[in-house]
């Protein structure tokens, strides 16, 4: 895969939130990076990777935000993004984040398939009995099952419940 930065959406969000401040103004806000700079990096300019972060804090923007996959021209797809966010995110426990990424996933597949249950269906009355962890994966009781009945699934009961 190749990744790009999209510079079409960081011109419209920095020209978007400096409004009508001059450059100057907005430069003296950011710090570090020049009236010209702004100017440039709104007419869609690719700014070097300190100038970037700078203004990516300025936005309170991840800089994910930014990256898009050039070898489908799109941005990254949203299970990707929120599975890198997931995982850099310092405050989780790694084992909770690829939990969470396997929801998310799943959850996406969920939509584009058609499962024996939706995830409406899946998590309609749910409480925390219903889900299981065990290493990378999360599953879920399958609705209408009684609990104590460990049916999960994904297949086997997976030993430690989410409290």
């Amino acid at each position: 895969m190749k990744y790009s930065l999209n510079t079409e959406k960081l011109a419209n969000l920095v020209r978007s939130k400096r409004g009508n401040r001059g450059l100057r103004e907005t430069a003296k806000e950011i710090g570090n990076v020049s009236p010209s700079t702004i100017s440039r990096v709104e007419k869609g300019k690719t700014p070097d990777m300190d100038t970037f972060l700078a203004l990516c804090e300025w936005l309170q923007v991840s800089p994910m935000e930014f990256i898009q996959d050039t070898d489908e021209g799109q941005d990254l797809k949203t299970p990707e993004a929120i599975a890198i966010r997931l995982r850099s995110d310092k405050n989780l426990d790694p084992a909770v984040a690829n939990a969470l990424v396997s929801l998310v996933k799943a959850a996406y597949q969920d939509m584009i398939s058609e499962p024996e249950y939706s995830l409406k269906e899946l998590l309609a009355g749910a409480s925390s009995e219903d889900f299981a962890v065990e290493g990378r994966a999360i599953a879920w009781r399958k609705p209408n099952r009684p609990r104590g009945e460990g049916e999960y699934n994904w297949g086997k009961p997976m030993g430690k419940e989410i409290r």
